[in-house]
């Protein structure tokens, strides 16, 4: 086990081996399962601060993706489907059967395409700035955008995402990017009746407010919530927030067991005034 001086939880390492690739995760804190996909050419690490948040009320699953992080690398970079194979495995190696999933970026296409193909196997999502918007669906946009958020993002996490994406190495990055920019994410939000919150960086160059708002209504059981001041990666920035997120959706899934949901879930914004003290329950 590892643990950081900042860490209120120590962390453990487990790897499991998937089709033949060694595929590295980390596993915090106490409860239920929660499992943290993150996005294209990085690793599990920028969503520690998350798990840390949720790791007073879950046992918190942060996997890192073939050839990000502590992963084994394939023998060619993996597309969208690719992807979604492969966390099923991960899924069956550790054990986990119906797991809440809460994902950032690419990580957003990756759970979705695993929730049409094998329902069975996931709990609620939280989709952190799904990719890719479809009003900006190009490379060049793509491009842009990074580079404008890049100067959003804090240097703690620049720093992370600069040093797994020299490590994922610059073709299989282009390739992955490729395969996600192709991904039709909004053809399969219909299929995946899972309660489902949208959440969106209110700064965030990625994912505009309107596909924000389409995508949860594409969702048969979505709902949109807006983090204002916030960029991309809000579950780094404001983790406390996006914990606060997740254990809401889940406590209400948990309430509503049993019973029929209700027709919409409502939209609404998270003010700063809601904050919880990180790592608090």
């Amino acid at each position: 086990m590892t643990n950081s001086p900042d860490s209120a939880w120590p962390i453990e390492s487990r790897a499991f081996d998937v089709a033949g690739l060694n595929m590295h995760s980390r596993v915090l804190g106490e409860g239920a399962p929660v499992v943290l996909v993150h996005g294209c050419g990085v690793s599990g690490t920028y969503m520690l601060p998350l798990a840390q948040s949720l790791a007073s009320c879950f046992t918190v699953f942060v996997p890192d993706l073939p050839g990000c992080g502590r992963s084994q690398r394939p023998p060619a970079p993996l597309g969208i489907s690719e992807l979604a194979d492969a966390l099923a495995g991960w899924l069956d190696a550790a054990g986990l059967e119906c797991p809440a999933l809460v994902a950032n970026s690419m990580g957003c296409q990756v759970v979705t395409q695993l929730a049409v193909r094998r329902p069975e196997r996931v709990g609620s999502l939280v989709l952190v700035g799904p990719t890719v918007d479809p009003h900006r669906r190009s490379t060049s946009r793509t491009l842009m955008a990074g580079l404008r958020e890049t100067w959003r993002e804090p240097p703690g996490l620049v720093a992370i995402a600069a040093r797994d994406e020299a490590s994922f190495g610059f073709g299989a990055l282009r390739a992955t990017l490729r395969s996600a920019i192709a991904d039709r994410i909004e053809e399969r939000l219909p299929l995946i009746d899972k309660p489902t919150v949208v959440v969106r960086g209110g700064n965030d160059q990625f994912v505009g407010q309107t596909w924000a708002e389409q995508a949860a209504a594409l969702l048969p059981q979505g709902r949109a919530v807006v983090i204002p001041g916030q960029p991309h990666a809000a579950h780094y920035t404001r983790p406390d927030l996006v914990a606060t997120i997740v254990r809401d959706l889940l406590v209400e899934e948990g309430e509503q067991a049993g019973r029929e949901l209700p027709g919409r879930l409502p939209h609404r914004n998270v003010p700063a005034v809601e904050a919880y003290e990180t790592g608090t329950g």
